[in-house]
């Protein structure tokens, strides 16, 4: 007959394991970075902020130049929203969902005002990144060609 402590050690393991209750989460303030990014194939010039990211970038969206536009930056609590306007009638709200000691959940939605001013959703999506790190998620179109990237991250 198997030992009754063993088979609860093993239940507790595997529950342990599969809910993700291994690393706890917290319940503190998640504080939010956006930045705006203007993606050009019209010149190669990259922003001071972003020279660390640019091969990243590069690589991701095939633009050759990246311009940092805005910088926003907010505390927020979890699954409270942070919102901010960005730029060419683009706006962003951020709502930590999850965090940890390791990693952050973040819902970004992104709404674009049209000529009339009525704001319509263009882009809803959930990002998983470690606490510090930008998650690159692209936009959408901007003047002459250009692309808008937004590098969101949660620390």
């Amino acid at each position: 007959m198997r030992d009754p402590r063993s088979t609860i050690t093993l239940t507790l393991a595997i529950l342990f394991a599969a809910t993700g209750l291994a690393e706890t989460t917290l319940a503190t303030a998640t504080n939010v970075d956006v930045w705006a990014v203007r993606a050009t194939k019209r010149n190669r010039d990259v922003s001071p902020e972003l020279k660390s990211l640019a091969n990243a970038l590069k690589k991701q969206f095939r633009y050759t130049g990246f311009k940092l536009e805005k910088k926003a930056s907010g505390k927020v609590e979890t699954n409270k929203r942070y919102s901010t306007s960005l730029i060419r009638g683009y706006s962003v709200v951020v709502k930590p969902l999850e965090r940890t000691s390791s990693r952050v959940k973040l819902e970004v939605t992104v709404s674009k005002r049209d000529s009339k001013g009525k704001s319509k959703t263009v882009l809803k999506t959930t990002v998983t990144t470690k606490l510090g790190a930008f998650v690159p998620v692209g936009c959408g179109s901007l003047d002459k060609g250009d692309y808008m990237i937004l590098l969101v991250r949660g620390k």
